[in-house]
């Protein structure tokens, strides 16, 4: 992964423009760390265990796919979608399923962890149920 030197303070403006040379996978890592990072800052004496669980709730799908997923959806509505399309479509499908399965296990471990409700900590954590 490329690495930033600095002694003085990097522009925000600078700083995107170093990260638009990041692969994929290497943007993936930058934006997990600085999400973590983020967290530290807003509650720095939030346990390692903590911070780890909620990095797992928030991951999702990579922006690869979940491109694909949404052009795959937009044909899907639009009934232009192949036979080939909604199999990759459904395959999508359920690896979002499987993720979210996940992450409600993870919350609940939050949960347990800061000794609250799960309700409690979706509300905490600002997240909306549908």
């Amino acid at each position: 992964m490329p690495n930033i030197q600095t002694k003085n303070k990097v522009s925000t403006d600078k700083l995107l423009q170093a990260t638009a040379n990041l692969s994929s996978q290497e943007l993936e890592n930058f934006v997990s760390q600085a999400i973590v990072l983020r967290a530290k800052r807003n509650a720095p004496n939030i346990p390692k265990t903590e911070a780890e669980l909620l990095l797992k709730i928030n991951q999702g799908l990579s922006q690869k796919q979940q491109k694909r997923f949404d052009e795959l959806a937009e044909k899907l509505a639009s009934e232009t979608i192949m036979s080939d399309e909604r199999e990759e479509f459904l395959k999508l499908t359920d690896k979002i399923e499987k993720q979210d399965a996940k992450r409600i296990e993870f919350l609940g471990e939050l949960a347990e962890i800061r000794q609250i409700t799960l309700n409690n900590l979706l509300h905490d954590l600002n997240i909306v149920q549908t």
